[in-house]
């Protein structure tokens, strides 16, 4: 989706040096520049007064060539960094294009959405109303809240707590319509409205499972307490103070050229907006996120400010997992409150303790790393999720250690082979043996005729290898002999669990993670359920302004689930599910999400729930209602009305394959060929030819709740 800028472009062209952490103006730069104070230096020149005299001149040389290694392998338009010593911004510059037509460069003042890096912010705004008294922690969310409710009883035990630490058992991610390209308002209400109907996928506080509606509920949370709304109270209480003058939520569009942008080939992309705020709608820079930085850093004061006290920024930072039932290996970076990790496995690996959060949106991806003992902290954002933000934060992190001699060397790659083979038994093997979940897939482990076992994934409606003679260890995992990764089968609360090692950052260290559930089968599938595998059914609520209607198949479809009798398989291209399993064997209407996989392998399930309208099989997942694509109206030539529903939802049409579309009294409309592959689409009244390939086309209209569109064919 996005292109490499041009190789004929110096990406390091725009830079400050002494500047990580985002949030200063380019007036509060100039006035900054100097060896005094914060320290920043102008563009090109190199620090020569960093904390107890360290330039970071090493660090930051090789930071350099691995980002702009990054730009040139993963065709990511423009990264932003900025690195941090205590009080001090000690460098940042920003690196590609943000226009490839002109080649104009990023500079250290451009906005990146940092996606969900915002929980930072979220999870600050929250520990000031708990230091307020407004707001106690441990206090269920329905006593802030009395609008919501779940059809899960248990969610009256969902604690303020449990939303910042992914533990509240919510499914997921409410995706319909998150990421737009147009403002829109509402969203948090949506996602509470989805709440209402939704049941929990676990117990509160079982276990921690990444879940970005627990911090979209935090919205709602901060406007009931403090009158103000979300972004409202995060300008006064939080960016206001600490200097943050360019960080802002995307409510309005903003002026080209202050932001970095998507491409498609060398053309912009209109603005994403990702309306979930408080889980991921921040737009920031390195540099004013290293203002936050430097707060964390300072035991919550920055500029004779105190925003939060030391006790609250301690409890941010202690690991909220280790009292939770529900842990098939024991989680080595551990969930903060709003921390993806108290404990960044890259800098553990050396001795070094960090805390550090990822963020990714449909098109930027960022790092925010706070070293509390070593008073280093650094941010990273770019325009791309494939970039490696995390691996490159550790790598110039690792670097800054090096050079300040808090490490004498940056650590060497481990072995890449496995242990020594040892000699599986019947039991160990059965173990391991079965068909596997995790929320985007299955997997199968297989028992050979060597005793070796082999693992498939399951893709485009087979099973594909994956790898091969897995041989039982001395440590007690399975590997193959020429690969780092191992696996182990995991009991916990009466499931079984796979549990992969895999390396990570330079090779130095691995990370252990529950990748998947093994379930057993079930009854057969019902005839109902038979009757609708490999149906298409069509997105009729997803807003037109949305990028998951934009970028993405408009088809839901359902499949069975190799070898496990009993589930079946969603896709749902515009909410991103991609052969998410549920168990269909208790109702000819209900599909339930199964899944109880901590961190991020059990994340955004849904039920998928069959709703007869009109006579027809409608299907809803969560807030997203897809009908029947079999009984979509043909329409031919001449001119009809098209009447939109008090719903307001979008109505598709057959169409010829060859002549002339005009229409009148649309919202927004978007033509497909027979195959649902996009041929064009517009706003408002339009016209178009139709594809003048296949046997047909479809028409997506969007228009207001009771009102009528013109459609002619011609």
């Amino acid at each position: 989706m996005k292109q490499t800028p041009s190789t004929s472009v110096d990406t390091g062209a725009a830079r400050y040096r002494d500047t990580p952490t985002p949030g200063l103006s380019r007036r509060e730069l100039l006035q900054l520049a100097g060896c005094s104070g914060i320290g920043l230096l102008a563009p090109g020149l190199l620090a020569s007064c960093g904390t107890g005299g360290f330039s970071y001149d090493a660090t930051i040389a090789s930071a350099r060539t691995a980002i702009r290694k990054a730009l040139a392998d993963t065709d990511t338009p423009a990264i932003s960094v900025a690195l941090l010593d205590r009080d001090r911004l000690i460098w940042a510059e920003a690196f590609g294009v943000i226009d490839k037509v002109t080649q104009t460069a990023p500079t250290p003042e451009t906005l990146f959405c940092i996606g969900s890096c915002s929980k930072m912010i979220a999870t600050v705004a929250v520990m000031i109303l708990v230091e307020r008294g407004l707001i106690d922690l441990d206090r269920p969310l329905a006593a802030y809240l009395s609008d919501f409710r779940m059809a899960s009883p248990e969610y009256t035990q969902i604690t303020v707590r449990m939303l910042l630490s992914h533990s509240s058992g919510f499914p997921g991610t409410d995706y319909r319509g998150i990421f737009s390209h147009q403002p829109r308002a509402g969203y948090a209400a949506q996602v509470m409205q989805t709440l209402a109907t939704a049941r929990l996928k676990h117990a509160p506080g079982e276990m921690s499972v990444y879940c970005n509606d627990g911090f979209t509920m935090v919205e709602p949370l901060l406007q009931a307490l403090s009158g103000k709304s979300y972004a409202q109270f995060v300008a006064d209480e939080i960016l206001t103070p600490l200097g943050m003058p360019s960080s802002r939520f995307a409510l309005a569009p903003f002026a080209p050229g202050s932001f970095a942008p998507d491409f498609s080939g060398d053309a912009k992309q209109p603005q994403e907006y990702t309306l979930a705020y408080a889980s991921g709608g921040l737009y920031s820079t390195p540099t004013e996120m290293g203002r936050l930085a430097r707060m964390l850093l300072s035991g919550g004061q920055l500029d004779g400010k105190r925003l939060l006290q030391r006790e609250s920024i301690a409890e941010m930072a202690r690991d909220q997992t280790l009292t939770q039932p529900l842990r098939p290996v024991i989680l080595p970076d551990g969930y903060g409150l709003g921390w993806d990790g108290v404990r960044a496995g890259g800098l553990a690996a050396v001795g070094v303790t960090a805390w550090h959060k990822n963020g990714g949106t449909s098109v930027y991806g960022s790092d925010f790393f706070v070293l509390p003992d070593e008073g280093l902290a650094l941010m990273i954002s770019g325009t791309s999720t494939g970039y490696g933000s995390g691996t490159l934060a550790e790598l110039i992190l690792l670097h800054a250690l090096r050079e300040r001699g808090r490490i004498a060397a940056l650590p060497s790659a481990l072995p890449a082979t496995p242990p020594p083979p040892a000699s599986a038994s019947d039991a160990q093997l059965a173990a391991l043996a079965g068909v596997y979940a995790h929320y985007q897939g299955l997997l199968r482990l297989q028992i050979e005729a060597d005793r070796t076992v082999s693992l498939a994934k399951y893709s485009a409606g087979t099973w594909a290898p994956a790898s091969a003679f897995l041989k039982l260890r001395s440590d007690g995992t399975f590997a193959s002999d020429n690969s780092a990764v191992a696996y182990w089968a995991s009991p916990a609360q009466g499931e079984d669990y796979l549990v992969a090692r895999l390396p990570y950052g330079l090779g130095h260290y691995t990370f252990a993670v529950t990748f998947a559930q093994k379930l057993a089968p079930k009854a057969p599938l019902s005839a109902a359920w038979q009757a609708r595998l490999g149906r298409n059914w069509l997105a009729v609520n997803e807003p037109p302004d949305s990028l998951g209607i934009s970028a993405a198949s408009p088809i839901f479809t359902l499949a069975a689930a190799p070898d496990l009798p009993g589930y079946v398989l969603a896709k749902a291209g515009p909410i991103d599910k991609q052969d998410q399993i549920a168990d269909a064997s208790g109702s000819d209407a209900l599909a339930r999400m199964c899944l109880k996989i901590p961190m991020v392998k059990g994340r955004d399930l849904d039920d998928v729930l069959i709703e007869t309208r009109n006579g027809e099989e409608w299907v809803r997942l969560g807030s997203s209602v897809f009908r029947p694509a079999h009984s979509v109206p043909a329409l031919g030539l001449g001119s009809h009305a098209v009447a939109i529903g008090p719903e307001g939802f979008a109505e598709w049409r057959q169409l010829p394959a060859t002549g002339w579309l005009t229409l009148s009294g649309s919202l927004a409309w978007r033509l497909y060929d027979q195959d649902f592959a996009p041929v064009t689409s517009g706003s408002g009244n339009g016209a178009s030819a139709l594809p003048g390939h296949g046997a047909g086309a479809y028409l997506l209209l969007y228009g207001a709740a009771n009102s009528s569109i013109d459609v002619t064919l011609s």
